[in-house]
């Protein structure tokens, strides 16, 4: 009996309802956005200007007192916790720069609008109508950005190497579609083809069925010069269902993210954020 394929207009669908507004400000967010911060921090330690290229933009900055970010409560245990813990390092005050209230938070793309230069530029892309419509109005009046509406892996590729030379393609999908953990690193292959010197910056969910393997193992196999992965666990994968943990990987970290990213563990782990963090290095 022949296998009943879906239409790709179903897999449209998946990936058009996500909206991050029930997620955002969560731990994921957090353990994210550090790191994040951390090589937008240093790529503008060189004079020379920066491209960042957000495939999965969202819609730029939330609101955590909305009806959705409420009931989804995630932001309790991700950046408010993170704003009350004791004696934070220097290497969180520009993640702490770019949260201008308790009651909003700065996606990606905010976050690399609040530490651009005059120079610098972003390019962002997403594909949902209603959260590109936001984006649109969040980014508006500053000609640093450019909004796109497209695919984003497809957007990944044409959008390299930039003029710049010189930045980071951030790469962050919900991964609703499952066929993502496969699709991803294909297209960072493609865009590292054509984008040598570019930082990768591909996030990913810890989930008990442990789809993110087949990502890691593929970008781990890809022969890259260097790759560091970054996972902060917040509970056992047993313990439960759902996220019980966010990773990072980057391929092209700069100088002095590894040694970084350990600090950074090391105090959410003792301060009291809850959950550990595990680091690794693969050097080709």
């Amino acid at each position: 009996m022949a296998k009943c394929r879906k239409p790709l207009s179903f897999f449209v669908d998946i990936m058009l309802s996500y909206l991050h507004r029930y997620h955002a400000g969560n731990f994921a967010d957090v353990h994210k956005h550090l790191l994040l911060s951390r090589v937008l921090v240093s790529l503008g330690r060189k004079t020379a200007p920066f491209c960042v290229i957000d495939t999965h933009a969202g819609e730029g900055l939330y609101d955590l007192s909305s009806a959705e970010a409420v009931a989804g409560g995630e932001a309790t245990e991700g950046v408010k916790r993170f704003l009350d813990l004791d004696n934070p390092p220097e290497i969180t005050q520009a993640y702490r720069a770019c949260l201008p209230s308790s009651t909003a938070y700065p996606g990606s793309p905010a976050l690399a609008q609040y530490l651009m230069r005059e120079t610098d530029r972003l390019l962002a892309v997403e594909l949902h109508p209603q959260a590109h419509l936001a984006l649109r109005r969040a980014m508006r009046g500053d000609d640093r950005v450019h909004v796109h509406r497209r695919d984003a892996l497809e957007a990944l590729v044409a959008l390299v190497p930039p003029v710049e030379k010189r930045g980071v393609a951030v790469i962050d999908p919900a991964y609703e579609v499952k066929d993502e953990y496969r699709t991803v690193p294909a297209a960072v292959a493609k865009a590292f083809a054509r984008w040598r010197g570019g930082v990768y910056f591909i996030w990913y969910p810890l989930l008990p069925e442990a789809r993110h393997q087949q990502l890691v193992t593929a970008l781990c196999g890809a022969g890259y010069p260097e790759i560091l992965i970054s996972e902060w666990h917040r509970r056992a994968p047993e313990d439960g269902r759902g996220l019980y943990g966010s990773g990072v990987v980057v391929v092209n970290p700069p100088w002095g993210l590894e040694s970084e990213a350990v600090m950074l563990g090391a105090w959410l782990e003792a301060a009291g954020f809850g959950g550990h963090h595990v680091l690794r290095k693969v050097v080709t």
